[in-house]
């Protein structure tokens, strides 16, 4: 039910909405969702992903491109640079039984490719495979060893077709007995279903479907940090889970998933870290009971 909620939310954020700007403040107008949960949102007992999170990426498919190559670089420049943001520091909120929070930093640990070892028509069983494969031929532990504490990416290529992706969901985060993970399809494969309006023609970094990629993720993270194995934070109602991603996605024509953006010709963007311009989506601020970016 976890990979049901998040898909079918995050797949009615990006094709349901019309993006509003918003210049008045970096906190947002309350979503329905803050209404109706806001209030009874707590930890459900489970750990969260607490101090240095490691990062392991697997570009799947054919990243052989100059331009699939600058897209990768673009991907983990976000991936480096996100932990220094305000926005990262709302996470700080997030804790468990223990008293930890969401800290940070994320580190990334390894990136590889994989050209399409699972073939290029991909199953949810097949994400588990590709990164234990990954895993024990050494290229994403040089000792052949899970980390359970940490994050595995699996991002699709232009190439790569998965049994949900475009459909049901455009990325979606799940977890193992040993791990959490998450995939993320590519939005150019389907523009008008997985990349934001205010993007599709241009973006802020030159790359409109990776750029649409690190808008997912900003949801994604959020969901793994704070309830990585669907027992932290969490809200289980009638079958469907809430999770923290969940507070700022949804439909409607509200600025309250995106905040301030700031419109230019290379793109819409809500964010600006290490020389680069992003567009993430905002986090329910426990404090404030908003969507914040941070301030």
């Amino acid at each position: 039910m976890k990979l049901l909620s998040i898909a079918t939310c995050l797949f009615t954020l990006m094709t349901s909405l019309v993006y509003a700007q918003n210049t008045a403040t970096n906190t947002t107008t309350t979503s329905s969702t803050i209404a109706k949960y806001g209030n009874s949102f707590k930890n459900q007992g489970g750990n969260i992903l607490h101090d240095k999170v490691n990062v392991y990426i697997i570009f799947y498919g054919n990243w052989t491109s100059p331009q699939a190559q600058q897209e990768q670089a673009i991907f983990m420049h976000f991936v480096e640079n996100i932990s220094i943001s305000p926005w990262f520091k709302l996470l700080n909120q997030y804790f468990d039984s223990s008293g930890r929070t969401v800290t940070g930093p994320l580190n990334l640990a390894a990136a590889v490719n994989d050209a399409g070892s699972q073939s290029l028509n991909l199953t949810s069983a097949a994400h588990k495979k590709i990164i234990v494969d990954a895993v024990n031929s050494g290229y994403l532990s040089p000792i052949n060893r899970i980390d359970s504490n940490g994050i595995y990416i699996i991002m699709g290529g232009p190439d790569v077709k998965d049994a949900e992706f475009c459909t049901a969901n455009c990325g979606y985060n799940s977890y193992d007995n040993d791990f959490q993970y998450m995939f993320i399809g590519y939005p150019g494969i389907c523009p008008n279903s997985c990349m934001p309006q205010v993007n599709v023609k241009s973006s802020p970094n030159n790359s409109p479907a990776m750029d649409a990629a690190i808008t997912i993720f900003s949801h994604e993270l959020q969901d793994i940090l704070t309830d990585p194995r669907n027992n932290a934070w969490v809200i289980q109602d009638n079958g469907s889970n809430i999770e923290l991603g969940d507070f700022c996605s949804g439909t409607g024509t509200v600025s309250y998933q995106f905040g301030n953006i700031t419109q230019e010709n290379s793109g819409g963007y809500n964010i600006e870290l290490a020389g680069n311009k992003y567009l993430v989506q905002t986090i329910f601020d426990l404090e404030t009971k908003q969507c914040s970016l941070g301030k």
